[in-house]
């Protein structure tokens, strides 16, 4: 059953640690995990991290009803598939509009 959980802290208090921890904890098991951010430098302070623009296929432009073009049977929704954890990093930085089109 899918579990989402939010990791809060001012800054300097070690998220992207605990994200980078989980990300090598659950990859040496052998299991896919998916690091994305809100934004491109947050995307590279984590290992394999890209922006969720580009992973999710978020238009740029965005209202109530926008959807992710993120296709099936592609590599990317494998992987999502396959993912036993995503860790959205800055995900309180993004357009709720954002968020939801990637339902």
């Amino acid at each position: 059953m899918p579990k989402c959980f939010f990791l809060d802290g001012p800054a300097g208090t070690g998220k992207t640690f605990v994200y980078s921890t989980l990300l090598h904890a659950v990859r040496g098991k052998g299991d896919q995990a998916i690091a994305v951010a809100s934004t491109g430098i947050a995307a590279t302070l984590l290992s394999g991290g890209r922006t969720a623009h580009s992973l999710f296929k978020i238009p740029l432009t965005l209202n109530a009803t926008s959807t992710c073009n993120l296709k099936p049977n592609t590599s990317e929704a494998k992987i999502l598939l396959d993912a036993k954890v995503i860790v959205w990093d800055e995900a309180p930085m993004t357009q709720c509009s954002c968020l939801f089109s990637c339902r």
